[in-house]
């Protein structure tokens, strides 16, 4: 199960990496969460449902220019979820600054779509989040 759930998060990425907002969503069950209480300083804790993942991908995309996006590994976890490790870069739409994250994901599965999407921005805390340590 965990081969297959790693597959599930790779073909996610793999959407978002072509700015694939449907082939996202087609991986994702319809009352998908997608959290964001471990993001500092990001204004709302979740987004529910393909609408609520629209929106905040829209609310993401707008803070940044020339945006890329690359994941280093993707991660089984022993319960099932898989933690993805992931960059972003770019610059900020509104700073101008240069941007280079290096986050995480921890996605738990419902039969053969996402249900729920945690997005850390520490690597070490989704790491811990899930039981395993880097």
């Amino acid at each position: 199960m965990s081969e297959a759930n790693v597959e599930i998060a790779r073909r996610a990425w793999d959407a978002w990496g072509r700015g694939d907002l449907d082939g996202i969503l087609a991986v994702c069950t319809e009352d998908v969460v997608f959290g964001t209480t471990h993001m500092r300083d990001w204004p709302e804790p979740e987004y529910r449902g393909h609408d609520g993942v629209r929106r905040f991908l829209a609310e993401w995309l707008e803070v940044w220019d020339g945006f890329e996006v690359g994941v280093d590994e993707l991660i089984s976890a022993p319960d099932g979820r898989v933690v993805s490790l992931f960059w972003q870069r770019g610059k900020g739409r509104h700073s101008g600054l240069s941007m280079d994250v290096h986050w995480a994901t921890v996605t738990s599965t419902r039969g053969d779509r996402l249900g729920r999407i945690e997005v850390y921005d520490d690597r070490a805390e989704a790491l811990k989040a899930v039981g395993l340590s880097k």
